[in-house]
């Protein structure tokens, strides 16, 4: 989305989510003060898209307000994908498992779960974006219309991951190495941020090989197979003498640094961490 787009669309932000994300605790890592608030813009963006048909209801008691509408059902949480899935017919293998309230939001909403997926529900209220996005990534504005609305489990909601030989690894942008539920260890992630940082420019580093191109198997999927990825297909570097990081390739822009210039494309590889991913057995 370019920039008067972005400021286009943040006039139809609902304030009641401004004042949400302004309420929300900062989680911080060390050394990543940029990059926390970079990662807290993105998440307004997606949380700010009036895909809800109504404003959060806040007058219960489990109400905080604080965000999107999310399911609790025992000891998973499903929060509204980041990518906003919303489809028209009900997707293979969902089934009816009753009705619930949304906490912060929509009432006796029919709910739909796969044994096979458990990591995702459906939940069918009202919506005003069909799930598309145009050729800027902006997504699709429609008149409010009951769909089928994808919910996914809080760890996984927006996670980077890669399976490699049967093995987990989460993007050091995702890792969470803090708080009551770490993902990773603190000493395992500082390992691994001191070396290399979330990301590196230029060549892979020395004594990693390619092991092949990632397939991709759908955003906030968990990947599975010899090489796959629930971000996008890419060409994955691993050292058979470090099991615990590998490289994935990737490019980004920056800013020009001069008025009149033109963004700057830069190479390099997204670092990911071994992880031992709650979803692989499908618990």
């Amino acid at each position: 989305m370019r920039g008067d787009e972005f400021l286009d669309k943040m006039g139809l932000v609902d304030p009641a989510y401004v004042e949400a994300a302004d309420r929300m605790p900062v989680r911080k890592k060390r050394g990543w003060g940029k990059w926390a608030a970079a990662a807290a813009c993105l998440c307004l963006i997606l949380a700010a898209v009036p895909l809800f048909g109504q404003r959060p209801d806040t007058s219960g008691d489990d109400a905080s307000g604080d965000g999107p509408p999310y399911f609790a059902s025992g000891d998973r949480r499903y929060v509204i994908s980041a990518y906003q899935s919303v489809t028209d017919e009900l997707p293979d293998g969902f089934v009816k498992a009753g009705t619930a309230d949304l906490i912060g939001g929509f009432e006796n909403c029919p709910y739909y779960v796969n044994p096979d997926v458990p990591e995702w529900i459906y939940v069918y209220h009202e919506a005003r974006t069909d799930g598309t996005v145009d050729e800027t990534g902006t997504l699709t504005d429609t008149s409010p219309h009951d769909a089928y609305v994808l919910y996914v489990d809080e760890r996984l909601r927006g996670r980077d991951l890669v399976c490699y030989e049967g093995a987990y690894y989460t993007s050091l942008w995702n890792a969470t190495s803090y708080g009551d539920e770490p993902d990773v260890t603190e000493e395992a992630f500082d390992k691994i941020d001191r070396l290399y940082g979330p990301r590196i420019e230029g060549d892979v580093p020395e004594g990693f090989v390619l092991a092949g191109t990632a397939e991709f198997s759908g955003y906030e999927t968990v990947p599975v197979g010899k090489l796959a990825s629930n971000k996008e297909a890419a060409k994955v570097y691993y050292n058979p003498d470090d099991p615990d990081v590998i490289f994935v390739e990737t490019h980004w822009f920056t800013a020009p640094e001069r008025e009149g210039g033109g963004e700057v494309r830069h190479e390099g590889f997204d670092v990911y961490m071994r992880y031992d991913c709650p979803f692989s057995g499908r618990d």
